[in-house]
């Protein structure tokens, strides 16, 4: 399986990925449609909030999804999606796949450093909204996360769509729809516990990681760094004696 993109630069792509994202972001930042999105993420809280009251069974599932250990599930899907390419279906170039995954680590690392950066400080819905039902209070012997003081762009939503992109990039179409599954699946528990507003992914997590997606594959940059770190895991399994 090679990579889906060739090394040149696929301008039109890069170009509409970019435009995507300065449009998703100012319609957030800039009246009129910043009022449609506010509005947008306060219903669908409140929507998700008022669930909590279902029932102790629904309180302990989303308290369970919400548990730092369940991070650790996301991130083993998005890893078994490469592991299962790697080691089960295309075991000869496993250095390849050693090296995307160096990429990506390094790719996720970067972004997120950048979206700290970001000049917009934003608390989340449960900071919003003292009224609303935390989960915290609600299960109190499960440790989840219900509560950011800065919940713009979603942090977790943007590393599961870097992993999905990456899945797409140089995974069968099988794995990447998968992992774009798995984005979707594994972020929503931060909305359902007020940690994140709805627009912090769909606009923050999104639009930023449009940009990242965009420079990297659709411009010879993913070559030239995939190359690099393809180069020295040969040289390393060369001296480990491994063919």
């Amino acid at each position: 399986m090679h990579n889906k993109m060739d090394a040149g630069w696929h301008k039109t792509p890069l170009m509409l990925a970019n435009l995507l994202a300065l449009l998703l972001l100012f319609s957030w930042l800039i009246e009129p449609t910043r009022a449609l999105w506010l509005a947008l993420d306060e219903q669908l809280f409140w929507a998700m909030n008022r669930s909590l009251n279902w029932g102790e069974g629904w309180r302990r599932l989303w308290a369970i999804a919400n548990h730092r250990a369940f991070d650790l599930a996301a991130a083993l899907a998005m890893l078994l999606l490469f592991a299962h390419q790697a080691l089960l279906r295309d075991r000869k170039r496993l250095p390849h796949y050693i090296a995307v995954g160096l990429m990506m680590f390094i790719t996720l690392l970067l972004t997120l450093a950048i979206s700290k950066e970001l000049p917009i400080e934003r608390p989340s819905a449960t900071a919003h909204f003292p009224e609303a039902l935390r989960l915290t209070q609600l299960v109190p012997d499960i440790a989840t996360k219900d509560f950011s003081s800065d919940s713009f762009p979603g942090d977790h939503g943007l590393v599961l769509l870097l992993c999905a992109g990456f899945a797409l990039a140089y995974l069968p179409r099988v794995h990447g729809l998968l992992a774009l599954l798995f984005m979707v699946l594994f972020t929503l528990p931060r909305l359902m516990s007020g940690a994140h507003w709805v627009t912090d992914e769909i606009v923050g997590a999104v639009s930023l990681g449009l940009i990242t997606l965009s420079w990297l594959f659709a411009t010879p940059l993913h070559r030239r760094l995939l190359g690099w770190f393809e180069r020295r895991v040969t040289r390393l399994f060369q001296r480990l004696g491994f063919n």
